[in-house]
C-alpha cells in the first residue's frame, strides 16, 4: 500500500515516532525528504539528523558517518555542525559491513540522549542480497520506530516486505518523486572531492610515532598506505579529526599524515581506512 506525503507527516508527529529511517536506492529524493522532515520536526522541538550515506555526506566527510542538531527550521544540510562521528573507513558498504553498522548503532545513541526526534538518511544500496541483508539487520540493529520507504515500483519488496507482520518498525512506503534527479558517476566522484577538500583545506603535518599509539585498520587489504585515510581518536575512542597518510613508515615505526586537527589535541588511537582522498 502507497502511503501520501500526509501519511508521513501525521506518523512522524506522534509521540510514538522518536526515530524515522528513510530507505531507498540511489537518487530516490531520500535526502530531500530528510529536509522537509527535519524542517517540521525542528520547529516542534529538538532534532537530530543523522547521516549515514557514507559516499555522498552531508554532514561529516566522506568515509564518515555523523550527526547533528536542528533547531527552529532546517537551513540546509552546511547549516548543520557536526556533533558527532563515526570513521568507517570506505566510502561504500560492501567489504565493510561491520564498520558501518557499529557506527550507526553508536551515533544514533548518542543522538538520542540529546534531542526527542531524530530523522536517519540511509545509503542507496538497495539491490541484491547485499542490499537486503545489510538494510535489514541495520533495521533490527537500530530498532527505529519508523521506516519511510521510497521507491519507484516495488524495489524494497525483498527488503520490507519481512516486517508486514511485525509491529516494529511501523512502514509507510512512497512513491519517488518528480522532481527527484539522478547523478551520475562524474558528479558522486566531483562532490566527495569537493567534501574532501573543503574538510583538509586547513590540514597540518603530523608525525606519528606508531608505537606510541593504538594502530587499528578497518581492512588490512596488503596494499600501500600512502594516500589512504585514518582517523585519529582519543581514549574515550571518540573520532577527533581525519587525517590522510603523506609518508608510508609504518615497517619504520612512523606516519606522517596530514589533519585539520588543532595543535596540542591529544590522540590516543589511529583508524586506517581502505578509502584514499581524493581531491
Amino acid at each position: 500500500m502507497t502511503s501520501s506525503e500526509d501519511d508521513i507527516i501525521k506518523a512522524i508527529s506522534s509521540g510514538n515516532a522518536r526515530s524515522i529511517m528513510l530507505v531507498g536506492g540511489a537518487d530516490t529524493g531520500k535526502t530531500a525528504m530528510a529536509g522537509r522532515l527535519l524542517d517540521r520536526l525542528s520547529r516542534q522541538g529538538g532534532t537530530g539528523a543523522l547521516d549515514l550515506d557514507t559516499g555522498q555526506s552531508h554532514i561529516g566527510p566522506p568515509a564518515t558517518m555523523a550527526w547533528g542538531l536542528v533547531k527552529k527550521g532546517f537551513r540546509g544540510w552546511k547549516e548543520i555542525a557536526v556533533e558527532g562521528f563515526y570513521f568507517t573507513g570506505a566510502l561504500s558498504p560492501p567489504g565493510n559491513l561491520v564498520p558501518s553498522l557499529a557506527g550507526a548503532k553508536l551515533l544514533m545513541d548518542a543522538a538520542l540522549e540529546r534531542c526527542e526526534k531524530l530523522v536517519i538518511d540511509t545509503t542507496g544500496l538497495v539491490t541484491g542480497s547485499i542490499g537486503r541483508i545489510y538494510k535489514q539487520y541495520k533495521i533490527d540493529l537500530l530498532s527505529p520506530d519508523l521506516v519511510v520507504a521510497i521507491e519507484r515500483e516495488d524495489e524494497l519488496g525483498h527488503i520490507l516486505d519481512a516486517y508486514r507482520f511485525q509491529s516494529r518498525p511501523r512502514v509507510l512506503r512512497v512513491r519517488v518523486l518528480p522532481q527527484a534527479v539522478p547523478k551520475s558517476v562524474a558528479k558522486r566522484t566531483e562532490w566527495r572531492a569537493k567534501r574532501f577538500r573543503e574538510y583538509f583545506k586547513d590540514a597540518r603535518e603530523i608525525k606519528i610515532e606508531t608505537g606510541s599509539v593504538g594502530l587499528r585498520f578497518t581492512k588490512e587489504d596488503g596494499e600501500g598506505l600512502e594516500g589512504r585515510l585514518l582517523s585519529l581518536r582519543d581514549d574515550t575512542q571518540k573520532d577527533l579529526a581525519l587525517g590522510y597518510i603523506t609518508e608510508d613508515g609504518l615497517q619504520k615505526g612512523r606516519l606522517v599524515v596530514r589533519s585539520p586537527l588543532p595543535p596540542g589535541t591529544a590522540f590516543t588511537t589511529i583508524i586506517i581506512g581502505a578509502a584514499r582522498a581524493i581531491f
